[in-house]
């Protein structure tokens, strides 16, 4: 789905320059970028606050229903908010939105290490918890759907591993800072992770559209010629968003998302803390939790390609 385009914006410096001197498609560099602010996403994901459950709830007594609280007030503003986004990244392009996401949650994941009581804990928290659900997704996959058409399975595949690779990465990082220093140390430890990562190669190098430097989209395939004339390429297929509300295909994918997240959730957030109530020891509890996201690490490599031989309406 794309809104109007709007006036095209003039391209950083340094892209317009890397773009007339790259012996490859600048869209790599833009996909690059994404998969930075993709692993970046992940500080305040369910699975990197399990780790932090046990600590939390032992210095200041808050049960995990409060904590829990925070992630779905969190959902809740950003299912509100991503309807305004949209205009925003229309007119201004996933750079921006990118940016003040990133931006936005390394500040408030490094507040967090102040943290001196649940409602403050409460506000930074769903903040970032509430760019996770929003900002991220409609950024990273704008980007990505303005700059691949023929390719944008791959591509699609590629970003949705940098993700997964940072949702293995983020617990194991926070479980050994707070390791070391306790988990005030570990809340900065991953708000200065998601601002290197996820800040720097986006604000230097992400670029809205391909035609902002003068260059053409990654080309659909040709569609099937019967006369044996050569095919014209594919027209990518375009939807406002009252004519993608009216597809009975978004709603089926709005249902699916609905249920499956509130599961996934639940499931993510008290991993850790039931491991180490079962005995186990804080740093093996967050190598378990990250090894669920390795196996989605591995299942995104698999899928990525599946498309191409086999039907989507094939998969379970």
């Amino acid at each position: 789905m794309s809104g109007p385009p709007g006036p095209p914006p003039i391209a950083p410096a340094l892209p317009r320059a890397l773009a007339a001197r790259l012996p490859f498609y600048y869209g790599w560099i833009v996909l690059a970028c994404l998969c930075c602010a993709g692993f970046a996403r992940q500080g305040p994901a369910v699975a990197t606050l399990s780790i932090f459950v046990e600590p939390l709830t032992r210095e200041f007594g808050w049960s995990r229903t409060a904590l829990s609280g925070a992630v779905s007030l969190g959902g809740l503003l950003a299912a509100l908010v991503s309807p305004l986004i949209g205009p925003l990244l229309d007119r201004r392009g996933s750079r921006l939105v990118l940016c003040l996401a990133v931006l936005t949650n390394g500040v408030a994941l490094v507040l967090l290490s102040l943290t001196p009581s649940l409602a403050i804990f409460y506000l930074l928290f769903c903040i970032a918890r509430m760019n996770w659900a929003g900002p991220f997704d409609l950024g990273i996959y704008g980007a990505l759907n303005n700059w691949f058409v023929a390719r944008r399975t791959a591509a699609s595949s590629i970003a949705n591993l940098a993700q997964m690779l940072g949702l293995v990465a983020m617990p194991l990082i926070a479980q050994f800072a707070i390791s070391h220093d306790g988990w005030r140390t570990g809340w900065i430890v991953l708000g200065a992770v998601t601002l290197i990562v996820g800040f720097v190669p986006v604000w230097l190098l992400l670029v809205r559209r391909p035609e902002d430097l003068g260059l053409a989209p990654d080309p659909a395939p040709p569609a099937p010629s019967l006369s044996g004339a050569p095919a014209a390429p594919a027209v990518e297929p375009s939807f406002s968003r009252r004519e993608a509300m009216r597809v009975p295909a978004f709603w089926l994918l709005m249902i699916y998302t609905a249920m499956v997240f509130p599961v996934q959730a639940g499931v993510s957030l008290h991993q850790a803390p039931h491991l180490v109530q079962r005995g186990l020891d804080a740093v093996t509890a967050a190598m378990i939790v990250s090894s669920f996201s390795l196996m989605s690490v591995m299942a995104t490599i698999g899928c990525g390609f599946l498309p191409r031989r086999w039907p989507p309406n094939w998969w379970p």
